[in-house]
């Protein structure tokens, strides 16, 4: 199934290896059709509400046309059945024709039969342009995603703290999938554990500072959460088992790594994968942007992606899988 995607204008590349990652854990295939930022076409293996489920997405639905400006025309359109309410929009065609264009997906709607609601509709005919690409899809807006779990009403807090939105995409690079085991070995206030609840997740986290797993673990009841914490140190993980792996790694003078460099505790930890994840298993791991990648028997670095927080900090994730070689 082909969906559209758009993506935040902040990182649309982290937006979109998270609907790659989301499509391959949640339908076991993707392949990006077209990639003109902020728009995505995805060939997604079944229907997955990317925009709900992504940090870095902020809507995506059934892309029902695309092509070039020149060839558009909104009264030609062919609507499909859409979960209603629905309601029919326009952007990146200037006011005027904006207004036009919804007016015309409008039309079309109320012929065939669909009920109507401008307020809050469950889906929205969207017509999108970016440069002299249109798209036309079908999304569902998604309304205040992460206000129920924004940092600053947590019960624990810390410097260190990831926002939710970008917690969610490292789990998401993940490839989590729904009932599994996600990890996490530098669990700190337990950002990571909360948004691997909301896809769906089993989580377990591991740190090595008694005060953060305390703290976490006040985190995560005030979200009513049925994640665990585990006090251990990440270079003798105290776990067997688990589906994925996402962790933000500590650095700097407000973390607590026992005298270990990030680059050791990534090379240790990568060096464990295989040891805990299967064979196809996943797991993201954040760095500092100085930080290299490192190589291990049995896993492959599939995948990078920066991201820069301030003027004096970029975070880097890398993607790891396990190949059972």
């Amino acid at each position: 199934m082909l969906l559209f995607s758009r993506l935040s204008g902040d990182n649309a590349d982290l937006g979109m290896g998270e609907a790659r990652a989301l499509c391959d854990a949640r339908t076991g295939t993707s392949s990006v059709v077209e990639y003109n930022p902020p728009a995505l076409v995805i060939e997604c293996g079944g229907d997955v509400n990317l925009g709900a489920l992504g940090g870095f997405i902020l809507e995506s639905g059934q892309l029902v046309w695309r092509g070039s400006a020149e060839e558009f025309d909104a009264r030609e359109m062919e609507v499909p059945v859409m979960d209603g309410p629905v309601k029919a929009d326009a952007e990146g065609f200037g006011q005027e024709h904006n207004s036009r264009i919804a007016r015309d997906l409008g039309e079309l709607i109320v012929e065939t039969g669909m009920a109507v609601d401008v307020r809050k509709p469950r889906s929205v005919l969207r017509a999108y342009r970016v440069g002299d690409r249109v798209y036309v899809a079908a999304v569902r807006p998604v309304r205040a995603k992460w206000k129920s779990r924004d940092i600053r009403s947590r019960p624990f807090r810390h410097p260190s703290m990831l926002t939710p939105r970008f917690a969610r995409a490292l789990v998401n690079l993940s490839r989590p999938r729904v009932g599994g085991i996600l990890l996490d070995p530098f669990s700190g206030t337990g950002g990571v554990l909360l948004e691997a609840q909301e896809v769906g997740c089993l989580p377990l986290g591991v740190d090595l500072d008694w005060r953060m797993a305390r703290g976490a673990l006040r985190n995560i009841g005030w979200a009513g959460s049925t994640g665990g914490i585990v006090r251990g140190d990440s270079r003798a993980l105290p776990v067997n088992r688990s589906d994925c792996v996402a962790s933000d790694l500590p650095y700097g003078r407000m973390s607590s790594s026992m005298g270990s460099t990030t680059d050791e505790l990534l090379a240790s930890l990568v060096e464990e994968l295989p040891g805990i994840l299967g064979p196809g298993g996943y797991a993201a791991l954040m760095v500092r942007e100085r930080v290299p990648g490192v190589r291990a028997g049995g896993v492959d670095l599939v995948e990078t992606y920066l991201h820069r927080v301030h003027d004096a900090l970029t975070r880097k994730i890398f993607v790891y899988r396990v190949t059972g070689s």
